[in-house]
């Protein structure tokens, strides 16, 4: 059973990304699948960012995408095989910003069954059928037409269906505007036979409407990947296999002519297996176009392939640059390649061109002999540079909640990726902040604004800061300077500020409002002799200042167009109750002012007067709070929208009709134990508004809905939207007394983590609740440590002591060295998460791997248990010797002190502290063990398990008496102990597998 379910943030990991044209514009876009979630990227060529334009749940697992565009359209379409059991074919509606199935055809059941088709599609590239296969013996192909109102449509499947076979991979063959081509690799056996590996061509007689198999040749049974090269009059048209260790062209009109090539390896390799191509990219060029490749170690390569007419003379490969292994590879032709990463320790991340790789190093090619295998010296990166990453947590292994920062909210500790890239990283609810500028104020500001001179700046010039009896006049620019001559009146506290029509400014103080025009005039309104104005909002050509202890009192301002000052309005503004904050409406397009002004009272509502001609200052609504508003603001977020920040720490929000100026639909949020000041800002080019409560938050839109979102970052008391070269869009925000400036690069995100890398895959961790340190165990395999590898080269003579240190390349960044199957590298591993040092590292040796890892307490004292085994073999399984590691926590919690070791007679898959004694499982056996002197002491084993027992938790409500097994085959199992017997046994199991 498959529940539909929803969940805060998308899953991180990509499985696939095409690239396209799917918005029908003139810019390239990526659609990438996590999972369920498809999602439209669009990098931004100008900032070199991937902004994510759309998102959506498709409810299903999404297997494969491929990219379709119709013959003389320039729109593309999307090919989707899911676990729905049905083609899908997708449209990106721009107007409605999501995807709309246009073609929808269902041919088989649910779920992901090697049978039905949808792990592999393949669209002919010139606009015509598409394929869709899966895993064995079925391929469906489609042919793709328009109707006649232009409407896409699909024909009646076709099948291609093969008894006995086994599918690879499948590309479309670019033959022109022949019939179409689908090329697969195929296992082909049954009956007893044995099986081989072929290429296949299928093709599709559009004369007679069905598919034949046109030609097949037997290849490599380790080829894994094909390539379609152009063609036409854009190449030689084929494809190139990929198998381990070389990559070969084929096609069908080449006969027994194959070029072959081998895949270079790096210099000091001490695993000799080849390597298998993982992804790769076509790019096109005028009258060119040439092909980027990538190993499982992460190394790109660029290949060449020179041609005369239709026949293939010589592919060449030279090694081009490192970056993490992907999933997907798509180049731009705006000079970017974009990879999807499958370890977390590399997000999924934009590169930008320096240079194609022409000048320098070694090309390998078809035209010479290679006695062995061609060998290169790896480098720093110089062809590519990373302009944006979005950071991935995939693959997680296992995570905790704790609160050990002592926040108010708790933190996700997760251990992530695998190899050099892995990381235990600290998650966190909020969006990241980063910190651009900090200075110190000359004493405690209240309140801080932006202002630009003209309307048509792109950048602010002035940062005005308010303090109790003063302002401060910063410009703006490579340097930020105090102004003297700004007109602004610096011997009192600023209320409001603004930039009016005519390049002047509006500045309101507590005894004044202040128009300050272009050619350095004042224009002053004052109130009468002992008020003063105790809040004011103000825009281009409006402002209501409200005066305090005055019952209500607020005057409204309008701009003059003939005079260029404001004016006092002939009426005013009568509420009934102190006035505690004021708020303009945006000015929407085609009018001169603001519609509407909120009103926060004393009173605990929140009212909305008319600004227009024709009701003018007119009451329109009345919304009840629970407690007096602090501060208010309104902005347009797809509905006119007005917030009101509470003096009890509570945020609302309502919709209001931009025509009658009624609230509606309002919505509650408390934010913390502090006033709520609002402050309107710009994100993505939408109006936001800033919560500042005792955390910050930031209320903004992302695709189409209102979210409301913590930020990372320290307490604020006031905020301002800010533009400079160096920010496109940030905040300038005070902070006791700093002056900050913020920016904040993923709003489309839900959570932020920092990492702490780790050197292998990390497999488990506990924590030490006194010390607050992790006890890790990292574990890989055919895998060495910088350290081992050294001492390995040493060992064999291919390098001396003096060169070790030098001769490994950085883990980080190409990766850990290879070795021989069944070698592994271990250790466990003592982390401070406040610091991310490692307190203390214990390698293991002698082939010793940690599989699992336990925290039990014996007698009071809390030890540290690890299960190992040696010389563990995957295929079958099993293992040289196995033992179970007893550690206590030495130096008040920051080290591990080896106590004893058990040994075991399998393999300790995991472990749990069960009724004060250790309970391990071996294959399917669960046995008991106690604390001993020399070891630990056996004191019951019960085999309950058909199989491997691969995880245990205890019962939620009898944790002492059952427990929840799960077996490698055999699903789930509620496992009871009996105290009277020390038996277990299985009390229920699953009747699915």
């Amino acid at each position: 059973m498959f529940l539909y379910n929803l969940t805060l943030q998308a899953p991180t990991a990509v499985s696939t990304a095409i690239l396209g044209h799917f918005s029908g514009g003139k810019h390239q876009e990526v659609v990438v699948a996590r999972q369920q979630f498809l999602e439209l990227w669009r990098p931004d060529t100008a900032t070199g960012k991937l902004v994510v334009e759309h998102s959506e749940n498709l409810f299903c697992r999404v297997r494969s995408l491929a990219a379709f565009r119709l013959t003389g359209g320039s729109k593309d379409y999307i090919v989707l095989g899911s676990d729905a059991g049905a083609l899908s074919l997708l449209e990106f509606d721009t107007r409605g910003k999501r995807f709309v199935a246009v073609q929808y055809h269902e041919f088989g059941r649910t779920g992901l069954r090697r049978q039905i088709p949808g792990q592999y599609v393949a669209a002919d590239p010139r606009g015509r059928a598409v394929m869709v296969a899966g895993v064995e013996r079925t391929k469906i192909v489609y042919v793709v037409t328009r109707d006649a109102a232009a409407n896409v449509m699909i024909q009646s499947p076709l099948e291609a269906n093969k008894a006995h076979s086994v599918c690879f991979d499948v590309v479309g063959v670019d033959v022109g505007y022949e019939n179409p081509v689908f090329a697969a690799i195929e296992t082909v056996g049954g009956d007893g036979a044995q099986t081989t590996k072929q290429l296949v061509y299928y093709e599709l007689d559009l004369g007679l409407n069905h598919v034949v198999r046109k030609w097949s040749v037997g290849i490599s049974d380790t080829a894994n990947k094909l390539i379609a090269l152009p063609g036409s009059s854009d190449g030689p048209s084929g494809v190139l296999v990929c198998s381990e260790g070389f990559i070969e062209y084929r096609h069908s009109t080449g006969g027994a002519n194959v070029h072959r090539v081998p895949v270079p390896r790096r210099t000091g390799q001490i695993d000799t297996r080849g390597l298998m191509i993982v992804a790769s990219a076509v790019h096109r060029m005028k009258n060119a176009f040439f092909i980027l490749a990538q190993a499982e170690t992460g190394d790109l390569y660029k290949i060449a392939v020179q041609y005369t007419a239709d026949e293939v003379t010589r592919i060449g490969i030279k090694y081009f640059d490192t970056i993490a292994p992907t999933s997907s590879l798509c180049i731009l032709r705006a000079g970017f390649l974009f990879a999807t990463t499958m370890e977390s320790g590399s997000g999924h991340q934009l590169f930008q061109f320096e240079n194609l790789g022409d000048e320098g190093g070694e090309c390998f090619s078809t035209d010479t002999e290679h006695d062995s295998v061609p060998e290169f010296s790896a480098h720093e990166l110089s062809s590519l540079a990373l302009v944006d990453e979005i950071e991935s947590l995939s693959p997680v292994i296992r995570s905790q909640v704790h609160n050990l920062a002592d926040e108010e909210a708790p933190q996700i500790y997760a251990l992530c990726g695998r190899g050099a890239r892995s990381a235990l990283r600290i998650v966190r609810h909020g969006l990241e902040v980063s910190e651009m500028a900090v200075s110190e104020l000359p004493g405690t500001p209240r309140a801080v604004w932006t202002v630009r001179r003209r309307e048509s700046d792109s950048c602010d010039e002035y940062i005005v800061v308010s303090f109790v009896d003063a302002t401060l006049v910063l410009s703006v620019g490579e340097e930020v300077e105090e102004v003297k001559d700004s007109g602004l009146l610096a011997t009192a506290p600023t209320l409001a500020l603004h930039r009016v029509d005519g390049g002047g400014l509006v500045q309101i103080t507590p005894r004044a409002v202040r128009h300050v025009m272009a050619d350095g005039r004042v224009s002053e309104w004052q109130p009468t002799q002992g008020r003063e104005i105790a809040c004011a909002a103000v825009n281009a050509r409006q402002a209501v200042v409200a005066l305090a202890r005055s019952g209500g009192h607020a005057i409204y301002f309008e701009l003059h167009d003939q005079l260029g000052v404001l004016r006092e309005h002939e009426q005013a503004l009568h509420v009934g109750s102190d006035i505690t904050s004021l708020a303009l409406a945006p000015v929407d397009a085609g009018r001169v002012g603001a519609a509407f002004v909120a009103v926060g009272c004393e009173d605990q509502t929140v009212r909305v007067f008319a600004l227009d001609a024709a009701r003018c200052l007119e009451p329109l609504s009345v919304q009840a709070v629970a407690d007096s508003p602090h501060s208010v603001a309104m902005v347009q977020q797809g509905v006119l929208t007005l917030y009101a920040g509470l003096r009890n720490g509570l945020l609302v929000r309502a919709n209001v009709d931009a025509v009658s100026g009624e609230l509606s639909t309002p919505r509650t949020r408390f934010l913390g134990a502090r006033p709520v000041q609002l402050c309107v800002a710009t994100v993505r080019g939408t109006p936001a508004v800033v919560a500042l409560a005792t955390a910050p938050w930031l209320c903004h839109v992302v695709q189409g809905r209102v979210r409301v979102t913590p930020l990372s970052y320290d307490a604020l008391d006031y905020a301002a939207g800010f533009t400079s070269d160096q920010c496109a869009e940030g905040l300038v925000c005070i902070a006791s007394n700093t002056l900050r400036i913020l920016s904040i690069d993923r709003p489309d995100a839900i959570f932020n983590h920092a990492a702490i890398p780790l050197s292998l895959t990390p497999r488990d961790f506990v924590l030490n609740a006194t010390s607050r340190h992790f006890a890790v165990i990292e574990t890989e395999h055919a895998h060495l440590t910088s350290a081992q590898a050294a001492r390995e080269l040493v060992a064999r003579g291919d390098i001396n002591e003096s060169e070790a240190e030098t001769a490994i390349l950085p883990p980080e960044q190409f990766g850990l060295v290879r070795s021989e199957r069944g070698r592994w590298a271990s250790l466990i591993r003592v982390l401070d998460p406040f610091t991310g040092d490692s307190t203390q590292i214990i390698e293991l040796e002698d082939n010793f791997a940690a599989v699992s890892l336990a925290q039990v307490e014996f007698g009071g004292e809390t030890f540290v248990v690890v299960g190992c085994a040696r010389g563990m073999t995957l295929s079958p399984r099993g293992c040289q010797a196995g033992a179970i590691s007893t550690y206590r926590w030495a130096e008040e919690g920051t080290r591990l002190e080896l106590v004893h070791a058990t040994p075991v007679d399998d393999i300790p898959q995991c472990l749990l502290p069960f009724n004060g004694l250790l309970l391990v499982s071996l294959g399917g056996t669960l046995r008991l063990y106690d604390m001993g002197i020399r070891q630990l002491l056996k004191k019951t084993q019960s085999s309950v398990s058909p199989h491997v027992i691969t995880m245990m938790r205890p019962h939620p409500q009898l944790p002492n008496q059952r427990l929840f097994i799960a077996d490698v085959q055999e699903s789930i199992q509620l496992v009871a102990y009996s105290p009277d017997t020390h038996v277990f046994r299985t009390v229920v199991d699953d009747t699915l597998p």
